[in-house]
């Protein structure tokens, strides 16, 4: 089992580096947006004080350079796989392996990640730069929420994949996920900055694990008890995700409907 799933994120890997011109380009946006983030809310925060929401300007910087490596690194790629080998029939020969499909997903998810990592590292300098990124004291609790906000992101989008099973077509439903994941994981702006309905509503969403709260705990937003909290919950969640996505496994296999192969 383990090696059949390691193959798959080699696939993963080998795909990132196949498109290198792409990556190339899309870390270029990333520093370019990382940049204009930084002249926007620094005009904003100009002889502001004290400071809005109790972070001053350099942490809010720093929240913001990182949110946006964040989502650059573990936004997924396997709904538009699952969507491109559905349509194409092609997904015939994933089911027919041992290995079991959402399996499958993920490692390629994983494989994937970790070569966007090593596409990404020669930007991470001009980031961090861009961003005055500093050293967090809370290194370990931002590992641990970033690491189970990547399995909730995971998870979400092998969500996507198996409704793929029923529609066929998942191209509009993975921009609108896309769109509003990131919107309410404090891409643009932090989730303590968002209004009354507004703020409830994404503290009651998962979205933000995926981005807000492992920046928020780099930076020192969350500390002590509040992050312990945070991964408990991230850890509910993951739980209630692979409830429903076993679940809806069990009926999506048997909605496939093989075309175009």
């Amino acid at each position: 089992m383990i090696r059949p799933l390691a193959g798959m994120a080699r696939v993963g890997m080998r795909f990132q580096f196949a498109y290198r011109s792409d990556v190339i380009m899309s870390v270029v946006a990333l520093v370019a947006q990382v940049f204009l983030l930084r002249m926007v809310w620094t005009s904003l925060y100009s002889g502001r004080e004290p400071a809005p929401q109790g972070l001053t300007l350099e942490a809010l910087l720093a929240y913001l350079s990182l949110a946006n490596l964040q989502a650059f690194v573990t936004t997924p790629i396997i709904p538009r796989i699952a969507h491109f080998r559905i349509r194409t029939g092609t997904v015939f020969f994933d089911l027919s392996r041992p290995t079991g499909y959402l399996p499958q997903m993920a490692a390629f998810q994983a494989g994937h990640t970790a070569g966007g990592l090593l596409m990404l590292a020669p930007a991470i300098p001009v980031v961090l730069l861009v961003g005055t990124i500093t050293p967090t004291e809370h290194p370990i609790g931002y590992a641990a929420t970033l690491a189970l906000g990547y399995v909730i992101s995971v998870m979400m989008s092998l969500l996507i994949c198996v409704i793929g099973f029923w529609t066929l077509e998942t191209g509009a439903i993975s921009l609108l996920y896309r769109l509003v994941s990131h919107f309410f994981a404090g891409t643009m702006v932090p989730l303590s900055f968002f209004p009354g309905a507004l703020g409830v509503l994404a503290d009651a969403l998962p979205f933000k694990y995926m981005g807000y709260v492992p920046a928020a705990v780099y930076v020192g937003q969350l500390l002590g008890g509040q992050i312990g909290q945070a991964v408990a919950v991230e850890i509910g969640w993951i739980a209630a995700l692979a409830g429903v996505l076993w679940a809806i496994w069990r009926r999506a296999h048997h909605k496939v409907v093989i075309q175009g192969g």
